[in-house]
């Protein structure tokens, strides 16, 4: 009876753990709902006040402003973009979070592509003496992707690369691979340590202790 009686208690106690497991599931799914509501909420409401202060007078300085210096007109349409992609950006993570991304795949010469969004950190790098290698061989064909996902992980992979290589240089190849195009970033930065690695694909997972981060 006195082993009964624990297994008994075992038992009970192994239903409490999976019981308050279950419960915590249960609490985190909840939240995450939450969470995508309100980025999606915040996304709407914020867009069309702060639209109208952006987008007209980049717009006014890129069409009206004639003749107009070049590194001005530039500058204007680039932070023109910048606003846009930024909303566009919190748009599209409220769908991937409710599930309703769909990519729109379409033919793209996919190295001038690939090289016109590289060129944007150009000037940057060269601010910051920093040398910038864009290898970008044409393909054999053009390649189906969806041109706002590829140039969001272009992009971001030369954020990254630029905000954390304090000198030398970045380095960007797209070439063919066994069929396929892979694009490769290699840059000189600080790094990342061996015990980090697992974290790499963690989301909002920051190394503090590493210089410029």
């Amino acid at each position: 009876m006195v082993f009964i009686a624990a297994e008994g208690r075992d038992i009970t106690a192994k239903k409490a753990y999976e019981s308050e497991i279950a419960h915590q599931r249960e609490e985190l799914a909840k939240l995450d709902v939450l969470k995508t509501q309100f980025f999606a909420n915040v996304s709407h409401e914020f867009r069309a006040p702060l639209t109208a202060r952006w987008k007209t007078p980049c717009q006014a300085g890129t069409v009206c402003c004639r003749p107009r210096p070049r590194p001005v007109s530039r500058f204007l349409i680039a932070m023109h973009s910048a606003c846009s992609s930024s909303f566009n950006t919190m748009m599209d993570f409220s769908r991937i979070e409710a599930g309703r991304a769909q990519a729109l795949y379409e033919p793209t010469a996919l190295a001038a592509f690939t090289e016109e969004l590289a060129g944007n950190f150009r000037s940057l790098c060269e601010k910051a003496s920093l040398h910038l290698h864009v290898g970008c061989a044409p393909l054999q064909s053009d390649v189906y992707v969806d041109r706002d996902m590829w140039e969001k992980i272009v992009l971001n992979l030369l954020s990254n690369a630029f905000k954390f290589t304090l000198e030398g240089e970045i380095d960007l190849r797209l070439e063919t691979v066994d069929g396929s195009a892979r694009l490769t970033v290699r840059d000189t930065g600080v790094g990342i340590p061996n015990e980090e690695l697992p974290h790499m694909f963690e989301r909002f997972h920051r190394i503090e202790s590493r210089q410029n981060a």
